[in-house]
């Protein structure tokens, strides 16, 4: 009589067991899934590289930076926003698609106005930006400032703001953020202003 008891318990329990697995199964098959920004990585842009400078005969310097789309669906980076050394007085700041379109596109001369620049997974954009540089305040600084670079993206109606890891130049060792390093060679007296500079990445 003790088994015949104990089938209706194990049966009873096997069918609440599979209950549960199918229930699982199916919230994982109809879940709502995350859209919009929620579903991008963060960051969604990267800048993995190259950055391109020139230095004006105004003691001015313009700076180039490419940056990358980790995300899966389009992207738009609506803004751009830098944070630089003390020294610097910005000028202007742009964002431009990076393709066949922008091959005559120098760091020298008038940069182009900010534009939408909407990107698919793994197209590319650049940053531009031009600073006049203050060689007595720049070089009086002990430690350059935490140099930071900030792109604001949109998906549909969301935005928010991705902070990207801003370039250093040098050895490991002693590295030196981009803006400072390039705002140092502007204030070096041994270098020439209005020197050729080579486009951006096209």
């Amino acid at each position: 009589m003790a088994e015949r008891r104990k089938l209706p318990l194990l049966v009873g329990a096997a069918v609440v067991l599979a209950l549960i697995a199918g229930g699982i199964v199916a919230y994982q098959v109809f879940k709502p899934k995350a859209g919009g920004l929620a579903a991008l990585p963060n960051p969604a842009v990267v800048a993995p590289g190259p950055f391109r400078t020139a230095i004006g005969d105004d003691k001015s310097i313009t700076v180039g930076l490419e940056v990358t789309s980790l995300a899966k669906a389009p992207v738009t980076i609506v803004g751009a926003r830098i944070v630089p050394p003390v020294g610097l007085k910005a000028v202007s700041l742009t964002t431009v698609p990076a393709g066949p379109e922008n091959e005559g596109f120098k760091l020298t001369g008038d940069l182009p106005p900010p534009t939408a620049v909407t990107l698919g997974p793994n197209d590319r954009a650049v940053v531009a930006a031009r600073y006049t540089v203050d060689c007595a305040v720049l070089l009086a600084s002990a430690d350059p400032l935490d140099e930071r670079i900030f792109v604001t993206i949109q998906v549909g109606s969301e935005q928010r703001e991705d902070e990207l890891t801003a370039p250093v130049v040098g050895p490991d060792a002693n590295p030196v953020p981009w803006l400072t390093a390039t705002a140092r060679r502007a204030c070096s007296p041994g270098e020439t202003p209005g020197s050729p500079e080579p486009t951006l990445p096209g």
